[in-house]
């Protein structure tokens, strides 16, 4: 696996979680205000179209790697999103969030072979 497949799956990750953070956003709000429908749309579609994005790139990584060596970035997904959520959402993590994130990467190492 190349440096350029290794950069499109981290993107790919990138990508599930920022779809997920625009529809949370839409569906919720991070200011507990109201929002118009026009407003709930926008974010809706931007986080549609990210996941879409996903979509069609991991189905064009599928048709050229194998699902083992691909879906071990599977694993980040959840990482890359409680931190998001920390971060960009206000969300509250707890120590056992935190640690259970730590050993998810410390597998995702030991799979990688790092």
């Amino acid at each position: 696996m190349t440096a350029f497949t290794l950069s499109l799956c981290l993107f790919c990750q990138i990508l599930t979680v920022a779809g997920n953070l625009l529809l949370k956003h839409a569906m919720a709000g991070i200011d507990g205000r109201q929002r118009s429908r026009l407003q709930t749309g926008l974010w809706l579609f931007a986080g549609i179209a990210l996941l879409a994005a996903w979509f069609f790139l991991w189905l064009n990584l599928l048709s050229r790697y194998q699902l083992s060596q691909l879906y071990a970035f599977e694993g980040l997904s959840p990482v890359f999103l409680m931190v998001s959520a920390w971060l960009f959402l206000g969300e509250k993590v707890p120590l056992r969030g935190w640690i259970g994130v730590s050993l998810i990467g410390a597998g995702l190492m030991l799979v990688a072979g790092v």
